[in-house]
């Protein structure tokens, strides 16, 4: 996925509440299981990608992100955070 794509998508989650602006708890870094999708940019966790899964500190609901998309998860929220 396209980063610029990928960033513009959390972004718009985030604003939106797909996304949590708060933390993550309970992290695991795993292989993709190949049939789900990422909860950032909407594309297919392969088996052959590193998945990052958490529990959102607000509302406690999962979400699954590339290892790429949750960096700039991490990076937007903060960013986010500092503009509120």
């Amino acid at each position: 996925m396209d980063t610029l794509l990928a960033r513009w998508l959390i972004q718009l989650r985030l604003k939106n509440g797909r996304l949590p602006r708060n933390g993550i708890t309970d992290l695991t870094d795993s292989p993709g299981d190949g049939q789900s999708w990422c909860d950032g940019c909407g594309a297919s966790l392969t088996q052959a990608e590193k998945v990052v899964t958490g529990l959102g500190e607000e509302d406690w609901r999962s979400i699954r992100l590339h290892r790429e998309c949750f960096r700039i998860w991490e990076t937007e929220r903060l960013v986010d955070a500092r503009r509120a």
